[in-house]
């Protein structure tokens, strides 16, 4: 196997790139990533340093991870800013930190990009790897963001320590119109709900939905 780190996702075919990051998850496709750096919202001028590691068997791309370099906490959801803070009290640094992440995306999903029929070998490949960075850059730690279950077990087995916190989710409990929905409110909070989307309205506020 061979380790390549790569400044940005132009430098991988998408098609190789998509093999790996399967068709259910949509912000770690090649083409969302590769959106992200030309349009500048990632990038060294963003403080989102694309360093994408990746693992190849010859010619074949076998592993990836959507790795960053960054020197704040924007963009990730997760808000360690009081950990920043505490660094600063102290006279320690917080920053640049390594970031595994879709960035600007809260949206839990897999990290480790493999291809079908590969397993702990290549993420072991990709995690040596970014530890490496880490080291070298030098940064102050190595940060995974929104990772799979199966993926936060792996990386504990491994020796990162795991921190849980919240998200909240809404889901859509056999509720076939907007007024399905009202209906398990009490009659203060269901016209407060409608008051508040006829101002939406009159202020001339639409919404399209768009698919594809």
């Amino acid at each position: 196997m061979r380790v390549a780190v790569l400044s940005s996702l132009d430098e991988v075919a998408p098609e190789a790139w998509d093999a790996l990051a399967g068709d259910d998850d949509p912000f770690v496709e090649h083409a969302f990533l590769s959106a992200l750096e030309r349009s500048g919202a990632v990038g060294a001028e963003a403080g989102w340093v694309p360093m994408h590691v990746t693992v190849w068997d010859d010619s074949e791309l076998v592993g990836a991870l959507p790795l960053y370099l960054k020197d704040h906490s924007y963009g990730e959801f997760i808000f360690d800013w009081a950990w920043a803070d505490a660094a600063q009290r102290v006279g320690l640094p917080y920053y640049p930190k390594m970031v595994v992440a879709a960035p600007h995306s809260p949206v839990g999903g897999e990290r480790f990009l493999l291809a079908p029929g590969e397993g702990d070998d290549v993420r072991d490949a990709l995690l040596e790897e970014a530890r490496r960075l880490t080291v070298a850059e030098p940064a102050t730690g190595l940060h995974w963001l929104f990772v799979t279950r199966a993926e936060a077990a792996f990386l504990q087995s491994r020796g990162l320590a795991v921190r849980h916190t919240h998200q909240f989710h809404w889901q859509n409990e056999g509720y076939a119109t907007f007024d399905d929905f009202l209906e398990r409110f009490r009659s203060k909070r269901r016209n407060q709900i409608r008051r508040e989307r006829r101002q939406l309205s009159e202020q001339g506020v639409t919404v399209r939905v768009l698919e594809g």
